[in-house]
C-alpha cells in the first residue's frame, strides 16, 4: 500500500509537470531564432525607416536576427490584420506608425481587432502638431489669436489637412478657449505641404500641422503652441496646455500626431510576461545608447522613450478623442 501511494504520488507529480503551461520554457528560449517586424505602411516612409533602423540595432542587443516586412494598404489596416494573424509567441512585432493608424482603422473599417489586442511597447518618434501664425501677423500668443477670432468672427483663416490630428487639435483648442468653430475660416488642403505654403505666403493666418515638417518654413511663421506633453527644442513656444493654464483654462487631451513605435501581441505579454519584459528592456537599452541615438538624429529619426504604460495611456486617451471627431459617414 505504501509503495502504491508513493508511485501514485510520483505519477501525479509527473502528470502535473506535463500539464504545466510552457511559459517557463518560453521565457527561457526567448528570443527565438528569428524575429520579424511588420510595417503596416509602405517602404521608404518615416515608419519604415524607423523600423529598419531599430531592427538593425536591436538584433545586436538581442543577439537574434530581425527582418522587416511591409504589408501596406487601407491606411495600415492590411498590415494590422496581417500582424494579428501571425504567431503570438514573440516572434512577430508590429513596428509601424502605431498611432493614429490603428485607432483610425478600428473606427473606419470593420476590423477584427481592437486596441486591447496590442501590447504597446514604445512610441519612439512622435510628430506633434504646431500652432503657427504667419510671421507678419500681430499675434504673439495663442490667446491673442483666439481673442481676435472672437472679436471678428470669420475674418481669420486657418489651414489644416482634413481628418488630420491637426484639424482635431484646432477644434480642441477652439473649444478650450470658448471660441465657436464658425469664428475662424478653416481652409482645408489635401497635403501638409500646401497647407504650410498657405501660411508661409500669407493666404491664411495660422496653420496647425506637424511641427517637424513646419521647420522648413520656420522663417515665415511664428509658433504659438505645441500639442505635446513638453515644449520642443526646435520651437520657442509653450505646450497647448501650458497656454491654456496661463489663461486659467482647463487642460485638453494631448492628441499626438503620427507615433512611430513598436507593439507586440497582447497574448504574448499576457502569457509570457518575462519574455515581453526582455523586449522592453532591450528596446530601452538601445535608446540609451548615445551612438545609436546620434545616428538616428542624423537620419532625422526620433529617439524618445515613453515606455509601455505612457504609450498605451496616450493611445487609449487619443482613441476617445478620435472617436468623438470621427466623420466616417
Amino acid at each position: 500500500m505504501k509503495k502504491f501511494a508513493i508511485a501514485a504520488a510520483a505519477l501525479g507529480m509527473s502528470m502535473a509537470a506535463a500539464l504545466q503551461p510552457t511559459t517557463a520554457k518560453a521565457e527561457e528560449s526567448w528570443p527565438p531564432r528569428k524575429i520579424t517586424f511588420v510595417v503596416a505602411l509602405g517602404p521608404g516612409g518615416s515608419a519604415d525607416r524607423t523600423a529598419r533602423a531599430l531592427a538593425q540595432r536591436l538584433q545586436d542587443e538581442l543577439e537574434t536576427p530581425i527582418s522587416v516586412i511591409n504589408q501596406e494598404g487601407g491606411g495600415g489596416h492590411v498590415g494590422h490584420t496581417y500582424f494579428s494573424q501571425m504567431p503570438k509567441d514573440g516572434s512577430y512585432f508590429l513596428a509601424t506608425s502605431i498611432h493614429p493608424y490603428i485607432s483610425n482603422a478600428i473606427l473606419r473599417f470593420d476590423a477584427d481587432y481592437t486596441l486591447d489586442d496590442f501590447a504597446f511597447i514604445n512610441g519612439q518618434w512622435n510628430d506633434h502638431d504646431l500652432f503657427a501664425v504667419n510671421a507678419e501677423t500681430p499675434y504673439k500668443t495663442l490667446a491673442e489669436f483666439m481673442d481676435a477670432a472672437k472679436a471678428e468672427p470669420g475674418k481669420l483663416k486657418v489651414s489644416v489637412v482634413p481628418g488630420s490630428t491637426g484639424a482635431i487639435n484646432l477644434e480642441l483648442a477652439l473649444e478650450a478657449f470658448g471660441v465657436d468653430k464658425s469664428a475662424v475660416n478653416i481652409v482645408t488642403y489635401q497635403s501638409g505641404g500646401k497647407a504650410r505654403t498657405a501660411v508661409a505666403g500669407g493666404q491664411v493666418d495660422m496653420t496647425v500641422l506637424a511641427a517637424d515638417g513646419t521647420l522648413s518654413i520656420a522663417e515665415y511663421v511664428r509658433p504659438l503652441a505645441l500639442a505635446a506633453d513638453v515644449p520642443s527644442e526646435d520651437w520657442d513656444a509653450p505646450t497647448l496646455n501650458q497656454a491654456l493654464e496661463k489663461n486659467g483654462l482647463e487642460a485638453v487631451p494631448v492628441l499626438a500626431g503620427s507615433m512611430r513605435g513598436l507593439a507586440a501581441h497582447a497574448e504574448f505579454r499576457k502569457n509570457h510576461p518575462e519574455a515581453f519584459q526582455k523586449m522592453v528592456d532591450a528596446y530601452k537599452a538601445v535608446l540609451e545608447d548615445e551612438a545609436f541615438v546620434k545616428s538616428l538624429k542624423e537620419q532625422k529619426i526620433g529617439a524618445e522613450w515613453l515606455g509601455p504604460e505612457r504609450t498605451t495611456e496616450i493611445i487609449n486617451s487619443n482613441f476617445e478623442v478620435l472617436k468623438r471627431f470621427d466623420t466616417k459617414e
